[in-house]
């Protein structure tokens, strides 16, 4: 995807003008052959294996996209008992509790970030408040996005849907889909996550 692409671009842009030394590994062999001066790698394409690995052995997870509809990655993370970063709109306040499982954080205040990020990567005693957040975001996912929860959902919206005796207007009948799509994405997620909870 060219947005794919630019992205990487500009990271590894940024990466040159911190002088951070980058180079960008194909799969996980190739970056464990790494130089140990290699500060930054990219991966085009992460391993369900090294993705769980990495996600387990981390102590924050920074989530930056915006207008995310709903993320799975931030999931991912709090299941695994890493604390989230994230922006402070989409998906993420969804599913993310601000101090209770990791932070949410305006996207345009580069200072917040960096301070969360300090807490998280300096901060000596902040470890105890790092594998509570860990533990109450696992507790959070399997009670509010396990595979029964979301089925539970899906079976209220239908049952409310159904209860209406009158059709939607015309302009509404689009939404009333577009909610039922969202359910059953919803849903979905909820499959995937309920298989890693099973593992």
């Amino acid at each position: 995807m060219p947005e794919n692409f630019s992205t990487y671009t500009a990271l590894c842009n940024l990466a040159e003008s911190l002088q951070l030394q980058h180079a960008t590994a194909k799969d996980e062999v190739t970056a464990q052959a790494l130089a140990n001066e290699v500060s930054v790698v990219f991966l085009h394409s992460v391993p369900n294996t090294l993705k769980a690995t990495l996600l387990s052995t981390s102590r924050l997870l920074v989530y930056t996209p915006r207008h995310e509809h709903f993320g799975i990655v931030p999931l991912e993370a709090m299941l695994a008992g890493t604390p989230v970063l994230a922006a402070n709109e989409g998906g993420p306040t969804e599913t993310v509790i601000s101090g209770q499982t990791g932070w949410l954080r305006d996207v345009s205040k580069t200072s917040d970030w960096t301070e969360v990020m300090r807490i998280a990567l300096e901060d000596g005693d902040g470890e105890q408040r790092l594998k509570d957040m860990g533990k109450w975001g696992r507790e959070r996912v399997r009670a509010e996005f396990s595979k029964s929860k979301m089925a539970e959902r899906l079976e209220q919206e239908i049952q409310l849907m159904s209860k209406k005796q009158d059709r939607p207007p015309i302009g509404q009948t689009s939404s009333t889909l577009l909610i039922i799509a969202s359910i059953v994405v919803l849903a979905a997620v909820g499959i995937g996550l309920a298989g890693k909870l099973a593992a």
